[in-house]
């Protein structure tokens, strides 16, 4: 009998065992959320985060709080992230830059985005815009290769900083279109676009999300789209592809992920939270009005996505020889 009530009492607790995922991932979530931002409050990331926050909290029946952690290239948001319980409560947003640059750029790099890290979802993109300024005689990318051909000196190019994308576009660029081009960098778009309009500078790729304003304000002149199509924000804008440059195409794009480890269950409903948010119609006109376009995936193909793109991006960075401390 003892024997008996034993084995009953042993295939019990087994079951109970297998269960006990099953209901974990029932019970999520069972408290706040907190998404932690690689960047400062107000920048772009920050502000897909917040857009997001509120209508994903209303999916998921708890608060979510936006947690602004910047420096390191997204290291020490990684690193706290990395700290928490990989329970899908803590979620690492962050962009192109520390999913598929930072981890070639950096010569120590302190995490690998795909095995510390179990991808949720894309969320959104923009492609980026070569703009000079607005009083530039240069008015389309035949007049500024041409220039970069015959002008002592080549032409200057401006870049968000050394190793980001606008600098690896524009050495792609220089690659594909030929001519003489000197790199300028700066820490962040706000003051390379400031030289640019400026003219101190002559031209530069940045996202649509930063530039569209400036171009609607008459303060920058738009080329070309980097991108396979043209910007719904810039739809007047021809593609670096109709213009018969090729192979120059780049955007920023930004993703969810969270520690490696979290049940697949949990990373399914995060996913299904957040892509319902994107779809809530005040989400997507805040996006469409910053020149935003959503692209929201499964965890499993954003996870080839991310890989996809850490395999594009390496050799670009090593060909151009940049690389940070």
């Amino acid at each position: 009998m003892w024997n008996r009530r034993t084995a009953i009492s042993s295939a019990l607790a087994a079951i109970a065992a297998l269960g006990a995922p099953l209901a974990m991932a029932q019970g999520f979530p069972n408290r706040p959320l907190t998404m932690v931002v690689p960047f400062p409050a107000g920048g772009i990331t920050d502000a897909v985060a917040r857009a997001l926050a509120s209508k994903v909290g209303d999916q998921l029946g708890k608060p979510v709080v936006v947690d602004n952690r910047p420096g390191g290239g997204g290291q020490i948001a990684a690193a706290y992230v990395r700290q928490q319980a990989a329970d899908g409560h803590t979620l690492y947003v962050g962009a192109t830059e520390m999913f598929a640059i930072n981890p070639t750029l950096f010569r120590h790099f302190s995490y690998d985005p795909i095995k510390d890290f179990a991808p949720v979802t894309s969320l959104i993109s923009s492609p980026l815009v070569l703009v000079v300024p607005a009083n530039s005689p240069i008015s389309s990318v035949n007049d500024l290769v041409q220039q970069a051909r015959s002008r002592k000196g080549g032409l200057n190019f401006a870049s968000q900083g050394i190793g980001s994308i606008g600098h690896l576009l524009g050495e792609t660029f220089r690659g594909k279109a030929g001519g003489n081009y000197n790199h300028v960098a700066y820490k962040g778009s706000a003051p390379a676009l400031q030289d640019v309009m400026g003219g101190q500078v002559d031209f530069m790729f940045d996202p649509v999300i930063t530039t569209a304003p400036l171009i609607a304000g008459k303060k920058l002149k738009p080329l070309a789209i980097a991108a396979d199509k043209r910007s719904p924000q810039l739809p007047d804008v021809p593609t670096l592809t109709e213009l018969g440059i090729p192979g120059v195409n780049a955007g920023v794009w930004f993703g969810a992920v969270v520690k490696a480890g979290t049940t697949a269950s949990t990373v399914d409903r995060l996913n299904e939270a957040i892509t319902k948010a994107m779809k809530d119609p005040e989400v997507l006109k805040r996006f469409a009005d910053q020149g935003m376009q959503p692209f929201p995936s499964t965890p499993s193909q954003f996870g080839s996505y991310m890989q996809a793109e850490l395999a594009r991006w390496a050799p670009l960075i090593k060909a151009s020889g940049a690389s940070i401390d």
